[in-house]
């Protein structure tokens, strides 16, 4: 029987099967990504993306732009991964596309996924085709000269299914790291198993099994490729990165971080831990995150002690100067100095503020605080509030370059539940519409709100 419109329900339902496909091949979607080191989690972090979005949804709402924009912002809060954040965009743009829709056509959902592809490529720096951006756009670039010519979603889901395939068969002649490791990319392969668990449910075949389907597809892989995933351990570049805060520490592993130190504000690592953590990874160029102001020196004696020729440190003075390096990361390019450039390229431009609390009455900046208020601070302290979301807005409008930001990411800490984490996002777009919100749970103890202004 064709479908010729979704409900809230129909796509929660769609979702959900998208994600239940995802997560049973999630395994060959992390053994795609052997390019910059094999043991990739991209099919992990779109599968916990995506499942942010189902478990923050209302399975029995039946307006589709309401579910829409429920399941956006659990997938929001859930991103994981340059994958799962891309990912999230996706569907952000998508939700944005349907939010005034109680009901969605097929040509509805033409035009929403031109949104969700729009939304993807604006949410990275310096694009690149051949990834899952690439997949995402030329799926529906067939589908979006007509758009009305669907009177169905059988018809319509079908042929992005086959795009899509296509053009991820197509990713490795586009991006050389590819075609090296003999695989197709690992983003576009998770894009194309949620949507082809979305087109299994239209046809009424749900998933119910969470077993995991280890069956390679020929197609993905050149035949040698597996084996090299599995033998490679040594990489041209590693990373080691200082990091504090359970999700903090989570967030620059899933990142690619191949050693991360428990350490920071109030926890500074020893010279030791840094040398450990190099003798732990066996790479030709090391590249060192400090993360914290006190913990430069003590990164560059250890590579001086384990090998000043082989270790660089990039002197990020907070892990939101580590988030932002690490959104630059490049491993294909020729040099370990051409990599630094990349991943300080926008450091400059980096604003690190924090929410913590006061442990005693002072007067500092012409700002008097008071023990147990909470203070706003960069490099000085710029606010104090009772309020925690009071002192984050109070510190916003205390940079004099706010007005040219456009970025604010939100790490919150150990002490912050998502839901206020969201409040405050609400408040900043409500003062700053023009701004772009992240979320990262970093579950930091020290600090409510850690924020990368940019």
């Amino acid at each position: 029987m064709a479908t010729s419109v979704l409900t809230g329900r129909d796509l929660y339902s769609l979702f959900t099967n998208g994600y239940r496909n995802l997560k049973q091949n999630a395994a060959i979607v992390d053994a795609l990504n052997v390019f910059p080191i094999p043991d990739g989690d991209t099919g992990k972090n779109m599968s916990m993306t995506w499942l942010g979005g189902i478990e923050n949804a209302d399975k029995e709402e039946e307006n589709a732009g309401v579910m829409a924009k429920a399941f956006s912002k659990g997938t929001l809060l859930s991103a994981r991964g340059n994958s799962g954040v891309i990912l999230s965009q996706f569907v952000r743009g998508f939700s944005t596309g349907i939010r005034e829709l109680e009901k969605v056509t097929p040509a509805d959902f033409v035009l929403a996924m031109q949104s969700a592809s729009k939304k993807a490529y604006s949410s990275v720096s310096v694009p690149t085709e051949g990834t899952m951006l690439t997949v995402m756009r030329e799926c529906i670039e067939t589908s979006e000269k007509e758009p009305e010519r669907y009177e169905d979603f059988d018809s319509l889901l079908k042929e992005i299914v086959v795009e899509m395939k296509k053009s991820l068969l197509n990713t490795p002649n586009l991006l050389p790291c590819l075609a090296e490791a003999g695989v197709v990319d690992s983003g576009g392969a998770g894009l194309l198993y949620l949507f082809e668990g979305m087109q299994m449910a239209l046809n009424g075949e749900f998933i119910e099994s969470d077993e995991e389907n280890t069956e390679t597809p020929e197609e993905f892989f050149t035949p040698d490729s597996l084996r090299k995933a599995n033998m490679k351990k040594h990489v041209k570049y590693a990373i080691v990165a200082a990091a504090s805060g359970e999700g903090m520490i989570e967030y620059f592993k899933n990142e690619g971080v191949l050693a991360v130190i428990d350490g920071g504000q109030t926890n500074n690592p020893s010279a030791k831990a840094f040398v450990d953590a190099f003798y732990s990874v066996d790479a030709d160029e090391i590249i060192v995150l400090p993360n914290d102001g006190n913990i430069i020196l003590t990164a560059k004696q250890a590579a001086k002690i384990y090998n000043p020729e082989k270790v660089h440190v990039i002197e990020t003075k907070s892990m939101a100067e580590g988030y932002s390096a690490m959104s630059m990361v490049d491993y294909s390019l020729p040099t370990v100095e051409a990599l630094i450039e990349e991943m300080t390229h926008y450091l400059p431009n980096v604003t690190t503020g924090y929410v913590t609390t006061a442990t005693r009455d002072a007067s500092i900046n012409g700002v008097d605080v008071k023990e147990g208020a909470y203070v706003g601070l960069t490099d000085d302290i710029l606010s104090c509030n009772t309020d925690k979301f009071e002192a984050a807005m109070e510190l916003f409008a205390a940079l004099p370059d706010m007005d040219d930001k456009q970025v604010i990411t939100v790490f919150y800490g150990k002490d912050v539940t998502e839901e206020e984490a969201l409040h405050l996002g609400d408040l900043i777009l409500e003062k700053y519409p023009l701004i772009e919100v992240g979320y990262i749970n970093g579950a930091m103890e020290v600090y409510s709100f850690m924020f990368a202004i940019e």
